[in-house]
């Protein structure tokens, strides 16, 4: 449990790397720069409760009552960028704060000053609900317990573990912006700068509740290098069930002295490929027989396909692929699966993406057929909001591919980043077996 703890807690310290905190910067800049030390204190520690509340402790019953926290988050991406145009446009600013002098006094009563840490909590907790997709492979199994079983004492601790390493770099940013505007100088130049702040502010919330900070974490994402601000490769806090299969992670290809070896692809399909898409294939990846597939379960709405089974692709080489729309991870290995299904469906080769929702957001149909539809992706969609094939194939991650012969039986499975060309390679081994 120690070493989990400690993987969590380097997990949160690396998230801040990844593009989708990209709206938060400005957040945490905005709010704590015209604040005191106590502010950025309550800010941080607004912003972890919030998260771990809505992440984990929420996760189960949101999942039961099919609920989405969408809207939640628009409202905190509404209000923050309020007060960003507070901070951009001080005559707004000044009727803002005549307009909630009610409030302000309530908030002296109880021991609350302008700037104060119960002022900078409320802008933290916040900052947290627009902050909680932006988790990463450890968090996300978190998330994935709670969603199936509820929250337990293990995952809340690896949550917190996680939301402490997070909260160090946001910390940091906040008590910079706050030296960044004593250090302006002049009263003149410290309310530019706290001017340019809120314009950022308002800038980063607009662009969350326009719905562009997905697209914006794509594009991020598609110039960084694979594997970018992903956690150690230990993700224990998975459900606490065994696997369909031993998973690979983290490697390019797996490791051949641990499985029985198979042949090079020479079946009678092996010269009528097409040629490879990538450039280094290994010459043959060993395959396992890892039993019969199991069959797709609790599948509520099919995108891009009329409803399918693992029964009715008998025939065909098919890859289940589990992922959700703003996992950055997915969004990763997203442009290999897409080539992988436009080179090789002529050949017998079908992809079956489950879509289970790892945040509330996802567990919305429409949101999902959006995804699917400005990401360009063409290949059969499930939409499994309640884990029900998560389940059945005792999967822990997302991403995670499981590759199934022509026969409906798993030979090779992998999770995670990486690995591509081997994962080309077995599919073509997989199309070259005879039926």
């Amino acid at each position: 449990m120690p070493l989990v703890l400690t993987f969590a807690f380097v997990g949160g310290l690396l998230t801040i790397l990844a593009p989708c905190t990209l709206p938060v910067v400005p957040l945490v800049l905005g709010a704590a720069g015209g604040g005191n030390n106590r502010r950025a204190v309550g800010i941080v520690l607004g912003f972890g409760a919030s998260f771990l509340t809505l992440s984990v402790l929420l996760a189960s019953v949101l999942a039961t009552a099919g609920l989405s926290t969408g809207q939640l988050r628009t409202a905190s991406a509404l209000a923050l960028g309020i007060l960003g145009a507070s901070l951009a446009l001080p005559a707004f600013g000044d009727r803002l704060l005549s307009r909630l002098a009610p409030v302000g006094r309530l908030g002296s009563r109880i021991g609350a000053r302008p700037g104060g840490m119960l002022a900078g909590a409320a802008v933290g907790a916040a900052i947290g609900i627009v902050w909680a997709p932006c988790v990463g492979p450890i968090m996300a199994a978190v998330l994935a317990v709670a969603a199936t079983s509820g929250p337990t004492v293990r995952t809340l601790a690896i949550a917190i573990a996680y939301v402490a390493g997070a909260a160090v770099p946001l910390l940091a940013i906040a008590v910079l912006g706050r030296r960044v505007v004593r250090a302006a100088g002049s009263p003149g130049r410290r309310a530019r700068l706290q001017q340019a702040f809120g314009v950022l502010m308002l800038t980063a919330s607009l662009v969350v509740v326009a719905g562009y900070d997905l697209p914006l974490e794509t594009a991020v994402a598609s110039v960084l290098p694979d594997g970018w601000a992903t956690e150690p490769g230990l993700l224990a806090a998975g459900p606490a069930v065994a696997p369909v299969a031993s998973t690979s992670h983290g490697s390019s290809v797996p490791d051949a002295n641990a499985l029985p070896a198979s042949p090079a692809p020479n079946g009678p399909g092996a010269n009528a490929l097409p040629a490879p898409l990538a450039s280094n294939l290994p010459a043959t990846v060993p395959l396992e027989d890892l039993g019969p597939a199991p069959e797709l379960q609790g599948i509520t709405a099919w995108i891009n396909s009329p409803p399918l089974s693992i029964a009715s692709l008998r025939g065909k080489v098919v890859l289940v692929h589990f992922w959700t729309f703003a996992c950055i991870n997915c969004l990763h290995v997203q442009p290999y699966v897409k080539a992988w299904y436009a080179r090789y469906a002529a050949a017998g080769f079908v992809v079956l993406g489950v879509h289970t929702p790892e945040l509330s957001f996802e567990r919305d149909i429409a949101n999902v057929r959006a995804a699917v539809a400005s990401d360009g992706v063409t290949f059969p969609v499930a939409f499994d909001p309640a884990y029900a094939t998560w389940n059945a194939y005792h999967n822990k991650y997302w991403p995670a591919f499981y590759f199934i012969d022509r026969t409906g039986r798993i030979r090779h499975t992998w999770s995670g980043e990486g690995g591509y060309a081997a994962s080309e390679q077995v599919i073509r081994e997989l199309l070259a077996e005879p039926a």
